[in-house]
């Protein structure tokens, strides 16, 4: 039996084979040289600590286009945080990677999991409802044509009810009254 065992290593390659070995350096660089500069902001304040830390944590690359590096962060507040040190993480990149000739950073707000799973949630339970309603209409209509229909205007229960049923209620409260 020719059985081939491949590493892990081996089996991402063969997955990604279309994505350049140099690409996905380069974007394991960058990603790793941001968290060390992002990292490495202190600040200012006497409680606020290593608040690059932070600012790491709650980012991350999304892209490189243009010489244009563009950031996601979680929350408009680390947002604004790290546009304050725009000018710092600048340099830093020019240092640490000079051949990818960044000129910008551009940050955008990140899709939360939780508001994206919020919103399919609502639009799935709209779509329940009117799925349920839709169901319930036409069992009804099938009911109504078997002479099981429930008038919804009428109030007396007994003018609604098929006679054989009539009769096996009236059947069934007189042998309980007994």
């Amino acid at each position: 039996m020719d059985e081939k065992i491949f590493s892990a290593s081996d089996l991402v390659r063969i997955i990604c084979k279309n994505i350049e070995d140099e690409k996905i350096q380069e974007g394991n660089k960058i990603s790793s040289v941001w968290n060390k500069i992002v990292s490495s902001i202190k600040s200012n304040s006497i409680n606020g600590g290593n608040i690059g830390k932070k600012m790491a944590d709650h980012s991350r690359i999304y892209d490189l286009k243009n010489n244009v590096l563009i950031v996601e962060a979680d929350h408009s507040g680390w947002i604004q945080m790290l546009g304050s040190y725009k000018k710092y993480i600048l340099k830093g990149l020019e240092m640490n990677v000079p051949e990818l000739k960044i000129q910008n950073i551009v940050f955008r707000l990140a899709e939360t999991n939780s508001e994206v799973k919020k919103i399919k949630e609502e639009m799935a339970e709209k779509k329940s409802q009117e799925n349920l309603k839709k169901q319930f209409d036409k069992n009804e209509e099938i009911l109504e044509k078997r002479g099981f229909g429930i008038k919804r205007q009428n109030t007396d229960s007994k003018s609604t009810l098929p006679p054989e049923l009539q009769k096996i209620f009236e059947d069934l409260k007189n042998s309980v009254d007994e």
